[in-house]
């Protein structure tokens, strides 16, 4: 999303999910489950973030 992770660091868990689900529509998520953005995200793509222990 280009945030350093200072950046991330700093925003509050609503901040952040409303970066991803703007994120998620400029990039042509689907929405559908109820979740948000954030289930359009594999555990695969999660890695290759960086994030692990989802």
């Amino acid at each position: 999303m280009g945030f350093s992770p200072a950046q991330v660091g700093q925003m509050t868990p609503w901040e952040f999910m409303a970066c991803l689900e703007g994120f998620g529509r400029a990039n042509g998520w689907k929405p559908g489950g109820g979740g948000g953005a954030a289930d359009a995200i594999t555990d695969e793509q999660l890695a290759a973030l960086g994030i692990e222990g989802f």
